[in-house]
Formats: structure tokens, sequence, C-alpha cells
């Protein structure tokens, strides 16, 4: 229980790997292949692309749409910082606006609020794995004429309304990240219904090649490739994951139970007909005279594995406050100044909430020590 995440890896895992590698199987082939087929049946989209990881999914989505430089892309900066850093890979410029306080997401009308001329895409994240709200914001972007990626790179079986996220705008990123409901260690997917983007995507990805692969090449592309022992993982980590998002829902809705009974504390509301895919269970302190520091000292003590995560949101990390100004882009692209940004909902999620384990991996027992340790905690004070 002292660990946030734990990777279950099973000797299906272990076996496929090993038969993979005997057979001397190590670039991007056939578990590659099934991974993508069998991803792009659960998600329901026509197309999914293996990628090294899902920071390179969401660089290849927005080369793939043809983003260019000095252009704004509005996103959240409530998230790691992957995905704000991959708008920058190609000179585009993060514009970030404020969460909901319900949801920890995007919030669709500090988007519209931020649209200028130069905004071209919106990247909603899907935080902590509770679905956006892809409703306003599909209205907001066919207002606007914008396009929309979803990092979806935490949600593996977040869904509204029976659709899974990843599906609602013009492309989705995942992540397969070691952390992650589904793993390869390093890994990601981009899905898209777009034939046209698909084939662009996956030349981008393997040096600028053509579907024939070969020594002939069409764009300027990257070697964003997944290695074929990963995709093994992958691929029966794929086929567990209903079996691992149903262990996480029940361990999410008992320590939930205990959240949302202390006056102290809050968590992420989950809208009727959203399922939350429940990556990370992240409670916030309401109340001042409660320390998220001695808070997540006291789990320790416990033997509860507790941390901030986004403690220091997109906006107020050294890399744009400093480090763009070095960023090679910065002779060609007028940045903003971002530590004149601010984001107060953002800020104040991101100073007071603490993570608490709720991966397959932990017992009953264990969220039952989870939940006694949040009551007696909070009920101390």
């Amino acid at each position: 229980m002292k660990y946030i995440a734990q990777p279950q890896i099973s000797e299906e895992e272990i076996s496929l790997v090993a038969h993979t590698i005997r057979s001397k199987s190590f670039v991007e082939g056939e578990n590659a292949r099934t991974l993508e087929k069998e991803f792009a049946t659960y998600v329901g989209a026509k197309h999914a692309i293996c990628t090294v990881n899902g920071t390179a999914a969401l660089h290849l989505a927005l080369e793939g749409l043809n983003i260019p430089p000095g252009v704004e892309v509005i996103t959240s900066a409530f998230t790691f910082i992957a995905s704000a850093n991959a708008i920058c890979f190609g000179g585009g410029i993060p514009i970030f606006a404020d969460i909901d306080p319900s949801s920890f997401n995007v919030d669709p009308e500090k988007i519209e609020a931020l649209i200028t001329p130069k905004t071209k895409c919106i990247v909603p994240i899907h935080i902590f794995g509770l679905p956006a709200n892809m409703k306003a914001i599909l209205d907001i972007a066919e207002d606007h004429k914008l396009t929309i990626i979803e990092d979806a790179c935490q949600a593996h079986g977040g869904r509204i309304d029976g659709k899974h996220v990843g599906t609602f705008g013009d492309v989705g990123c995942f992540s397969f990240y070691a952390t992650k409901n589904m793993i390869t260690g390093e890994g990601g997917m981009v899905v898209t219904n777009n034939d046209e983007l698909a084939t662009r995507i996956r030349s981008l990805k393997n040096h600028g090649r053509g579907p024939s692969g070969g020594y002939h090449h069409h764009l300027i592309g990257y070697n964003f490739r997944l290695a074929e022992p990963l995709a093994a993982i992958g691929l029966i980590q794929l086929r567990k994951l209903p079996k691992m998002l149903e262990q996480r829902r029940k361990n999410a809705e008992m320590i939930r139970s205990t959240i949302m009974e202390l006056d102290s504390l809050n968590a992420q509301t989950i809208p009727t007909g959203v399922t939350h895919s429940h990556y990370i269970c992240a409670p916030v302190i309401q109340d001042p005279k409660f320390s998220v520091d001695e808070v997540i000292k006291e789990l320790h003590n416990r033997g509860i594995g507790s941390r901030r995560i986004y403690s220091v949101p997109c906006h107020q990390q050294p890399t744009y406050l400093d480090g763009i100004k070095t960023w090679r882009w910065n002779k060609f692209v007028n940045y903003p100044d971002y530590s004149k940004v601010r984001l107060p909902v953002t800020e104040r999620i991101a100073h007071s909430h603490f993570e608490v384990p709720i991966h397959p991996g932990i017992t009953s027992d264990e969220v039952a020590a989870i939940q006694n340790a949040l009551k007696e905690i909070f009920s101390s004070g």
C-alpha cells in the first residue's frame, strides 16, 4: 500500500515478452499491429497508431493536424507538463485556461474567453481519468472552427454516455507509461477516425515513410515507433484492462465515499452519464487548518503512499517562467509572459490536493485502512 501505483504484471505478459524476444522480434511488428487493432476496437475508433510514449502521441497529433508555429493552443495548466510542452515542440503557443472547481478539468467558459484570431486548437485533458465536458468543448470548437486534440493519456476506460474519450475530437492521445491504467512501460497511442490524418501520422512516426515502408521518405518524420516487446506487454494489458478498471472503480468508490463524508475534503464530481476511469484519486483539502504536507507525512507514517502531483501547475513551472526565453522557437514566436497568467482555481487545487492509492493491487483491507486513516486525520483537526 506504500506505492501510489503498482503495475499489474502476470505470467501472461512475461510469457509473451519472452516469446517475442526468443523470436528475435524487437522492431514494431505483429504485436504492435494487433495492439492497434484491438485498441481501436476497444475505444471505438477507426484507426489506432502505436507510439513510443504519450508525449510523442501528442506531438504527432499536433503535426498531423498541421498546427503551424505561432498559433495559440488552449489547454489546462493542471496536468503533467508534457501536454503543454508538446504544443511548444512545433512552435505552438500554450494558452492556459482555468479549470472547473468540481471536475478539475478545463472550464469551457474560460476557453471561450481566451479565443483570439491566433487560436487554432483546443487540447482538453481528461484529468485523473475523469472525462472533460466534451459537449461544451465541441460546441466551442465548431463555433470558432477549431480542431480538438484530446489528451486522454490518463483516461483509458473513460466514457461519456458510453462513448470512449479520445474519439470526440479530431484525434485522441493515450499514454501507456508504467503508472497508467494499462501499461507498456513506455508507450502510447494515437486514435482518429480520419483516414488521411491516420496515414499522415503513421508516416510522421516512421521517418516519413509511405505505407510500403522501405527507404522512400515522403515527409520530414521521426522515429516514434513502439518496441515490439513493449507492444507485447500492452496487448496483454489491454485484454486485462476491463477487469483492472473494475477493481479500480471498487477501490475508488469506497475511498470517495469516505472523502465525501468529511467536511474538510472534496473530490472530483462525476456527472451523470460519465464513466471515470479512476487513474488517480486526489482529494482536495477544503479547510486551511489542515496542511497538505502534514497529511502526507501522517499517511506515510501509517504505511500509506501519498504525494502531491501537480502542485506546481504548468504556467508556474520554471520551464514557462524562464526556460521559454531560451527555447529555440522564442526567436520566431511571441510567447506570453507566463508570470502574469492568473488561474485562481487551478492554483488553489494545485496547492491543496494529495493522492491516495486506488490501483488494482491494493486489497480490501488496505482500502479500509486508507478510509480509516482519512477519517482519523480529518476528524482530529
